[in-house]
């Protein structure tokens, strides 16, 4: 029933039936009417005929005996009539009828007047006095007494009784012929207006075939539908299109953020390549320049420095590279099984030295239980290592970061925290971006690269990774793990 050729043939199923019914009832109206219109042109000159006959009116009073008669008279013409003697105001004084006391006590005269002054006009329906609502077609003629109009005799023809359609369909050959004809002619028109929007609208239902296939074969996630089209082709590829074209939208958005991202951090890229550069060339400089007078000491304390910024530069090129990995698809987890709490208190042992050179309290707060998790032993690892280097290096000194570790239901939560300079609030939506830098952090003096990659990494182990903080009031960063 959702298909769009099925609802226009129960449509015009719909209309047809609708007409053929209109028709019908108008057939029926309309082979009454020319009854009606015959009897009263066959008989109109009933009234008259028995107004001549006998004196109806005597001395200014009823002849009952004389209306009797007349009215014998006109049920043998018409068995069905029923005569009815009335004043010049249209108000019943005498009848004879079968069928007991009339329900009205007068006539409309309008009709009656009709009747004599337009020959011509047939049917007329006057008044039926049996009935309170009831019209009928009749004969009329006036009654004169010494010359004088003293009222009319009245004659209802009598007519068909009420009878359903289905009633006259089946007692009227001529209206069960049509039926039957006019049944046909619906069947038939219905088949053909089937056939015909089924192929008219094949191409539309390819169409909505091939964008359901299209959407079907893109990756998880990469276009949300609300639901289930509610609605034949055309709403489901109104539906596809509007979502088509949002999701289209906020990719050129992306793409914008994206742009504008990038060109900041090829800014931030440059300055930050530049800074280690410009260290490492002037110190390598000064030992060309100098090597002859400078004493060992000194020249050590030059090349050590000189160390550092191409260490600083190494591991800038290094998160450059591995992002670009990342965001590639080159990188394909591998998950075994892995002793969390042995494996993050090996990482924490490396951290320690760094801790205390940045005058840095560093603790850990690990569940020891021996539980295992699925992850990449060196993805994981890197996840960690950015994290608590992050952590160490925006907590001032005497601060404290700490390293924790517990186990809820069917994962492992993992967090970083740390009582340092925290992020502001209008940061955190963007802090995962990539090439996302936040100004104005004490010590910033790389692009945002490190929160990026360890978003891409989780995301790469099906988990969530989640970041709160505050300005001045620490900051807290938790991923996930499945347990094995």
């Amino acid at each position: 029933m959702r298909a769009l050729h099925v609802r226009l043939t129960v449509a015009i199923a719909l209309l047809f039936g609708l007409l053929g019914f209109a028709l019908l009832v108008l057939m029926n109206r309309t082979s009454d009417q020319y009854a009606d219109e015959l009897r009263q042109r066959l008989d109109a000159g009933i009234a008259m005929y028995v107004v001549r006959e006998l004196p109806l009116l005597e001395g200014g009073k009823v002849n009952e005996q004389s209306l009797k008669e007349l009215a014998s008279r006109a049920m043998t013409l018409n068995p069905s009539a029923e005569v009815y003697l009335l004043d010049p105001a249209g108000h019943v004084v005498s009848t004879i009828v079968q069928h007991g006391q009339p329900a009205r006590k007068a006539v409309r005269l309008a009709p009656i007047r009709d009747f004599l002054t337009h020959p011509q006009r047939r049917p007329l329906y006057g008044d039926d006095p049996t009935s309170p609502t009831r019209q009928r077609v009749f004969s009329v003629a006036p009654v004169v007494d010494q010359a004088r109009l003293s009222g009319y005799l009245y004659v209802v023809l009598g007519g068909q009784p009420e009878r359903s359609i289905a009633t006259l369909l089946w007692s009227s050959y001529a209206l069960r012929a049509a039926a039957i004809a006019l049944t046909l002619v619906i069947l038939t028109a219905l088949a053909s207006a089937a056939a015909l929007f089924f192929g008219l609208t094949r191409r539309l239902r390819a169409l909505e075939r091939r964008m359901r296939q299209w959407m079907e074969s893109l990756p998880s996630g990469a276009i949300q539908l609300a639901g289930p089209p509610d609605g034949d082709e055309i709403s489901a590829l109104t539906q596809r299109f509007v979502v088509m074209s949002n999701a289209i939208e906020a990719h050129i958005g992306d793409l914008k953020r994206t742009d504008e991202l990038r060109r900041e951090l090829i800014a931030n890229v440059s300055h930050d390549l530049r800074t280690p550069l410009t260290g490492l060339r002037g110190y390598i400089e000064t030992v060309l320049v100098k090597a002859q007078v400078l004493a060992n000491e000194e020249l050590s304390g030059y090349l050590r420095v000189a160390l550092r910024q191409a260490d600083q530069l190494g591991r800038l090129v290094d998160a450059l590279f591995d992002l670009a990995q990342l965001e590639a698809g080159a990188v394909v987890p591998a998950p075994e099984p892995v002793c969390l709490g042995e494996f993050l208190q090996d990482i924490s042992g490396r951290f320690r030295w760094l801790a205390e050179t940045a005058g840095v309290t560093f603790s850990t707060r690990l569940d020891t239980s021996g539980a295992l998790v699925q992850a990449d032993v060196a993805l994981i690892e890197r996840v960690v290592g950015n994290l608590l280097e992050n952590a160490i290096r925006y907590t001032p000194r005497g601060g404290e970061v700490r390293l924790e570790m517990s186990f809820d239901g069917a994962y492992a939560r993992i967090r970083v925290v740390d009582d340092g300079v925290g992020i502001s609030a209008e940061h955190l939506p963007h802090i995962f971006d990539r090439f996302y830098r936040v100004h104005g952090r004490t010590d910033r003096s790389r692009a945002g690269l490190g929160l990026a990659i360890v978003k891409r990494i989780i995301e790469l182990h099906s988990q969530h990774v989640q970041l709160t903080s505050s300005k001045g009031a620490g900051t807290t960063v938790e991923f996930t793990l499945e347990r094995a």
